[in-house]
C-alpha cells in the first residue's frame, strides 16, 4: 500500500514548492458506515467480481468496495479540492482561469488512494475492481471529468452535461483499476446533482404518493419536495460550517471530532466519536453547540455573544467564537428558507401534509433533531416525523453498484424533477433573512 500511494503521487502538480498535497501525505482515511443494505446482492450486479461506489462531496468524499458475497469496506477523506476553495464556485472560478487541470488530478488522486486502501483492506489488487459508480453534484462531476464549467458560473445557470454516462477508468486516470467500466450518476440541473438524485432514489420519497421532503445537509443544502406527483429541488449555498469546515476548531466527522454537546446542571458536557480525546468538532457538535449555548445564555437571538468576549470553550483545547456562530447562523438560515421556499411552491402549508423529513448529509445519522430544530435548521413541527438517512447520496450510488437495473430508475427520477431557483428569488430571500436569527418560532 505504501509504495502503490508513493507512485500515483509522483509529479503531484499540487506538491511545487514543497508544499505536499492532502494525497502525498496520505489522506486520512476514516471508516464510516454506508446506510442499510439487504443482505446478498440482486442476480444483476454492476459488477463481476468487486465494485466501488463513491460519493464526491465539496468538503468530504466517501468510498466504499462491494464483493460479490455483498460485505461493504468504507472510508472517507477530505476533498483535496478545498485547497482551490472551500465552496463550488470558488473551484468553479479556479477551473476557468487555468487550474482545470490541477482540480482535477488531485481529486483522481484521492480515487485512487481510496481504491488501494479498500483493496488492501480486502486482500486483493486494485484490477480485480471491475466498476465503479460515482455520484457528486454536478460541479464536482465538471471538476473530476474536466469538463468546462463555464455554463455553472453565469446566468441562466444551464449545465451543458448532465453526465447518467459510463466511461472506461482509464479516460478519468483512475489508474488504479483502468479497465473499470464507470458510471457516472445523472444529475437533475446546474446546481441539483446526480447526489441529489441518487439521495431521493435511496429515501424511497417517492415510491407512494404521501408527500416526502429530503434535506442533504452539506456544503450546498440540498432540498427535494415529493407532492401531488411532482418532485421539486433546489440547492442552497449553506457554506461548509455544517460540515465542519471553516469553522475555528472544526472537522469533519472522524475519531476525535466532538459530535454530540448539552448541557447538564448549566455545565457544558460534550462526547467525540470513538470516545477518545477532543481534537475539533463536527457538524452535529456544532449544531447542538448553538442550541446549548441559546439555552444558556451564551449568544442571544441576534448571535451575538452576551457577556462580552468572542468565544466560549467546549474543551480545553476546542472552542466556538463569533465567527463560528455567524457562519452556522448564515448555514443554516439558508437551508431553512430553502425549505420554507419549497413548501409555499407547492401550497404545502398544513403541517400535516409533509409525511416524512429525510434528513441526508455528511453528518445526518449524528445529528439532534430538537436541536436542528431549536436553532431554526428545520421546522420544530418536522422533527416527529424525521428519519435520519446518514449520506443518502452515498447509500444510492452503492444501491447502483448492487443492481444495475437502478440505472434506469435513476434517470427516470431525475427526468421529472423540476428545480426551483433560489437566485433573485423573492421568497427565498424573505425567509433566509428571517432565518439568519435564532428567533423562536411562533
Amino acid at each position: 500500500m505504501e509504495e502503490y500511494s508513493k507512485s500515483i503521487c509522483k509529479g503531484c502538480p499540487m506538491s511545487a514548492g514543497g508544499r505536499k498535497c492532502v494525497i502525498c501525505q496520505r489522506a486520512k482515511l476514516q471508516n464510516i458506515a454506508v446506510g442499510e443494505m439487504p443482505e446478498g446482492l440482486p442476480p444483476d450486479p454492476a459488477f463481476s467480481r468487486y465494485g466501488i461506489s463513491v460519493d464526491i462531496g465539496t468538503t468530504t468524499v466517501c468510498a466504499s468496495l462491494l464483493g460479490m458475497d455483498g460485505k461493504i469496506e468504507t472510508v472517507a477523506g477530505k476533498n483535496p479540492q478545498v485547497s482551490f476553495g472551500t465552496d463550488v464556485i470558488s473551484r468553479i472560478e479556479s477551473a476557468m482561469s487555468g487550474e482545470g487541470g490541477k482540480l482535477a488530478q488531485c481529486i483522481r488522486k484521492l480515487l485512487c488512494t481510496m481504491t488501494a486502501e479498500l483493496c488492501a483492506r480486502r486482500g486483493i489488487e486494485p484490477e480485480f475492481v471491475d466498476a465503479l459508480t460515482i455520484t457528486g453534484n454536478t460541479a464536482m462531476l465538471y471538476l473530476l471529468t474536466g469538463h468546462d464549467p463555464a455554463g455553472l458560473s453565469r446566468a441562466p445557470f444551464v449545465a451543458d452535461r448532465l453526465f447518467g454516462e459510463f466511461i472506461r477508468a482509464d479516460e478519468l486516470g483512475l489508474n488504479a483499476a483502468p479497465d473499470a467500466r464507470v458510471y457516472l450518476a445523472r444529475c437533475v440541473s446546474a446546481f441539483v446533482g446526480g447526489d441529489v438524485a441518487c439521495a431521493v432514489l435511496a429515501s424511497g420519497m417517492c415510491d407512494h404518493d404521501r408527500t416526502a421532503m429530503l434535506i442533504d445537509v452539506g456544503t450546498n443544502g440540498e432540498i427535494a419536495l415529493w407532492h401531488g406527483g411532482k418532485l421539486i429541488c433546489c440547492s442552497t449555498a449553506a457554506g461548509p460550517a455544517l460540515e465542519g469546515a471553516g469553522i475555528t476548531h472544526g472537522v469533519y466527522g472522524q475519531n476525535g471530532a466532538i459530535d454530540r454537546v448539552w448541557q447538564a446542571g448549566g455545565r457544558i458536557r460534550c462526547s467525540t466519536i470513538g470516545g477518545v480525546p477532543a481534537v475539533g468538532i463536527c457538524g452535529s457538535g456544532i449544531v447542538d453547540a448553538a442550541a446549548a449555548m441559546l439555552e444558556l445564555g451564551v449568544i442571544d437571538e441576534t448571535g451575538a455573544f452576551s457577556g462580552g468576549g468572542d468565544a466560549f470553550a467546549l474543551t480545553d483545547d476546542v472552542c466556538i467564537t463569533g465567527a463560528d456562530v455567524r457562519k452556522v447562523q448564515l448555514a443554516k438560515g439558508a437551508v431553512r428558507a430553502g425549505i420554507e421556499t419549497l413548501l409555499e411552491t407547492q401550497g404545502v402549508t398544513a403541517t400535516p401534509q409533509v409525511d416524512t423529513l429525510h434528513i441526508a448529509g455528511g453528518f445526518g445519522s449524528r445529528i439532534n433533531l430538537q436541536n436542528a430544530a431549536a436553532i431554526g435548521l428545520i421546522p420544530a413541527w418536522m422533527t416527529d416525523r424525521a428519519k435520519v438517512a446518514g449520506n443518502a447520496a452515498h447509500t444510492g450510488a452503492t444501491m447502483l453498484l448492487r443492481d444495475k437495473s437502478l440505472v434506469d430508475t435513476l434517470h427516470s427520477l431525475a427526468a421529472k424533477a423540476h428545480t426551483v431557483p433560489l437566485d433573485a428569488n423573492p421568497v427565498f430571500t424573505e425567509h433566509y433573512m428571517n432565518y439568519i436569527a435564532f428567533a423562536p418560532e411562533i
